[in-house]
């Protein structure tokens, strides 16, 4: 797994949203600082295939420290460039641990970002869910799935899923 195809630039700007380990959306702003010429798996445990990359080394906005750039290809959507749409708990202040990518813009707004995602590895397109509003003003929906399409075997996008189907039903 010693090439990532992830095409990253020394000093380049980047959006990285991924969920954390904590089931929470996060969506960091960055600066490559660093990259290794050929990047490190780190295995989740002793003879995982699931793991990260370690990429090389970034800094965050506004932070003074350099923190290794670890990637997990899978479910990490890195955009070039900052000021891209917000998470939802930086949007409205509330969150949903649901251990989904909530990210708080339209439908097509999403499907138009995607586009220029560049790890091209992502594969979680199931877990994305838009959240236009606050969860607090959209009564009874738990967000929108983005890509409602795709198969998955996440609890949560099954259980989205079957009250979207069933409040559709008259």
């Amino acid at each position: 797994m010693e090439n990532t195809n992830i095409h990253l630039e020394t000093g380049k700007k980047y959006t990285v949203y991924h969920c954390s380990d904590s089931a929470i959306t996060q969506r960091m702003e960055i600066t490559v600082v660093s990259l290794l010429e050929t990047p490190v798996f780190k295995p989740d445990h002793l003879s995982s295939s699931r793991g990260r990359h370690r990429l090389g080394t970034y800094k965050r906005f506004r932070k003074r420290g350099e923190f290794y750039l670890e990637v997990r290809l899978e479910d990490m959507i890195i955009l070039p460039g900052w000021d891209h749409p917000k998470t939802d708990i930086e949007a409205f202040g509330s969150f949903q641990c649901s251990a989904t990518i909530n990210i708080a813009a339209s439908v097509e707004e999403i499907r138009e970002l995607m586009k220029r995602n560049i790890n091209p590895e992502f594969s979680a397109h199931d877990t994305i869910v838009a959240f236009p509003k606050s969860w607090n003003e959209m009564p009874g929906e738990e967000g929108i799935l983005v890509y409602p399409e795709k198969p998955t075997q996440h609890a949560v996008i099954e259980r989205l899923r079957h009250s979207t189907s069933n409040s559709s039903k008259p």
